[in-house]
């Protein structure tokens, strides 16, 4: 199972007056012929939030024009900057769906099970959770406990020490029941997450967690080969039975 894994476009409207969300526009179309073109291509696509950058039903349309003619699924999960009503009207002919008011969802039917969490806080940019989100995740891990299963979120639970602002949860306790729920369930092999904006990866307890950088150049952290600086960048997830090879790839 090989999966593309994308995350922090903030796409807007390309008629807004900084042209760097025109440019945002342009790296993620550039993303699409990429993947169109690939000998082997993904057997699915992963957003892992802040989709867009304030959630209009406008920005959701740019998105849905962009990624229009893929031949392969594309998933979302909710970043601080979108708006999951909006999002999920929007990209309703992609995926996802909304339930007891977060956007949390599993994907059946490959090899590793995936499931879409909701961090999302209801009055800032960081992360957090609750315990209604804590027992619906608790419920889909448990139908099925003996089916390798991955987590796509936008704002990792644990510390990116290679940022300056390294935590990003609102609550290092929620962090850690988090992890602490996580840890109960041995099935789940990695912990694939966004909002930082760097590539960053960290064995936990037990399983893998990490960090994709954002796909357009001008909002990217951390340091990048000359061949990846200014060029949009994803990851690829190859799934080898027992855990996921990760390679960074730079859109030509």
């Amino acid at each position: 199972m090989l999966i593309a894994q994308i995350s922090d476009t903030h796409i807007t409207t390309a008629d807004d007056e900084d042209p760097k969300f025109a440019d945002r526009i342009k790296a993620l179309e550039s993303f699409v012929r990429h993947i169109k073109v690939l000998d082997e291509k993904p057997d699915l696509i992963m957003h892992t939030g802040d989709v867009t950058h304030g959630g209009l039903p406008e920005y959701y349309a740019t998105v849905k024009t962009a990624m229009q003619g893929l031949d392969i699924p594309v998933y979302f999960a909710r970043g601080n900057r979108d708006i999951a009503e909006n999002m999920v009207a929007g990209l309703k002919d992609f995926s996802g769906k909304i339930v007891d008011g977060f956007l949390i969802y599993s994907i059946d039917g490959n090899p590793v099970r995936l499931i879409a969490m909701d961090t999302h806080h209801r009055e800032h940019n960081m992360g957090t959770t609750c315990s209604v989100r804590l027992g619906i995740l608790d419920e889909l891990l448990k139908k099925q406990p003996d089916t390798p299963t991955a987590l796509f979120m936008h704002h990792p639970p644990f510390e990116v020490t290679t940022s300056k602002y390294p935590f990003q949860f609102d609550d290092p306790a929620l962090a850690d029941a988090f992890l602490d729920l996580i840890a109960q369930h041995k099935q789940v092999s990695h912990m694939f997450c966004g909002h930082m904006h760097r590539q960053y990866a960290v064995q936990l307890a037990t399983c893998t967690a990490s960090c994709v950088p954002s796909l357009p150049a001008d909002n990217r952290l951390g340091e990048f080969t000359p061949g990846q600086a200014d060029k949009p960048l994803y990851q690829l997830h190859r799934w080898n039975g027992s855990g996921f090879d990760t390679k960074l790839c730079a859109v030509d």
